[in-house]
């Protein structure tokens, strides 16, 4: 079931796969044990990858890293847990309380963020309305409380001359369209040599997990020599960029903040998709041979930019070299 722990029936399936056809996508493995492609994904490259997956070993390092060798501080009754449920109740902060134990030399003293984790995971039997300043009741991310300190994306204006130039094939443009209610969504990649378009449905979203398993279903698709680069926007759903830098062995690169024209070309596409799944439709119902046909239509088109041939003619081209 979804939300659960791998059981060693599902790793047992998953061998099985990857016994079939090492190069099996990681969706497809997904749909055998009803699990999402990340997990499957993250599952076998933590345990050896494709080559040299085994279950029983997955099984006994899952069941390590699930292993908590002690009971939390503060979850454990006693003076000092009731003290900071007291204080806190009475309107005293987490840090004015960590400052006065740590004067007092408290033996076994929790830090402030020990304080906090107890008041939001539940521990203390306090919430964050009654007991905390700002009265939130989630944390805010510390990636958005302290934008400056993200490391800069990779920019799109330090593309090589061959990337721009069309001179080197293997270099793709990626986006997406977005579903009525932004609740559903589809990914498009598009070959700047060949103009060749691979879609990827999203039922599900875009969010950054959700994106990541429909950018690795496309990258399965792709021959590894065509590989080489993609060039996305600045959309948060990008997130997990790095995990595919890393899993293909690939380049990426981003445009400038509102500044998608620099990655033109699955830009002008989108126009074409659209004509397909105009704006408002619910993409959620649009099945995967729905935008494989859409794809087969355009990308079977000839053009006078590519000499009057098609790209599925010049991408068969490019995969035989």
């Amino acid at each position: 079931m979804p939300g659960t722990p791998l059981s060693s029936r599902d790793r047992d399936e998953i061998h099985v796969a990857l016994i079939e056809s090492r190069d099996m996508s990681w969706a497809e493995i997904g749909r055998r044990v009803d699990r999402h492609p990340t997990t499957i994904m993250r599952e076998v490259q933590a345990n050896a990858g494709r080559h040299m997956y085994r279950p029983a070993t997955a099984q006994r390092r899952a069941g390590r890293c699930r292993r908590r060798p002690r009971q939390r501080l503060l979850a454990q009754h006693g003076d000092l847990r009731t003290r900071i449920q007291t204080e806190l109740e009475s309107g005293r902060s987490p840090v004015a309380i960590s400052l006065d134990l740590d004067a007092e030399g408290t033996t076994g003293r929790p830090c402030v963020e020990t304080i906090y984790l107890a008041v939001y995971d539940g521990t203390l039997g306090v919430t964050a309305r009654e007991c905390l300043r700002m009265r939130r009741p989630r944390r805010r991310s510390r990636t958005r409380r302290n934008p400056s300190n993200r490391p800069a994306l990779p920019n799109i204006v330090s593309r090589p001359t061959t990337v721009n130039d069309r001179t080197e094939p293997g270099h793709w443009e990626v986006d997406q369209i977005i579903g009525a209610n932004n609740a559903s969504s589809m990914i498009w990649l598009s070959e700047r040599v060949s103009r060749y378009s691979i879609p990827i449905t999203m039922p599900l979203g875009y969010a950054a997990n959700a994106v990541l398993a429909g950018l690795v279903e496309a990258c399965d698709q792709i021959p590894p020599h065509l590989l080489r680069s993609l060039s996305f926007d600045q959309g948060s759903e990008w997130a997990e960029w790095e995990s595919i830098a890393v899993t293909y062995n690939l380049d990426c690169w981003f445009c400038e903040p509102h500044s998608p024209w620099q990655r033109g070309q699955i830009e002008n596409l989108n126009r074409q998709f659209r004509w397909w799944f105009p704006r408002g439709t619910d993409l959620g119902r649009v099945t995967q041979a729905d935008a494989d046909h859409a794809a087969t239509i355009v990308n079977g088109q000839r053009r006078r930019g590519l000499g009057n041939h098609s790209p599925t003619d010049l991408y068969a081209a490019l995969t035989m070299q």
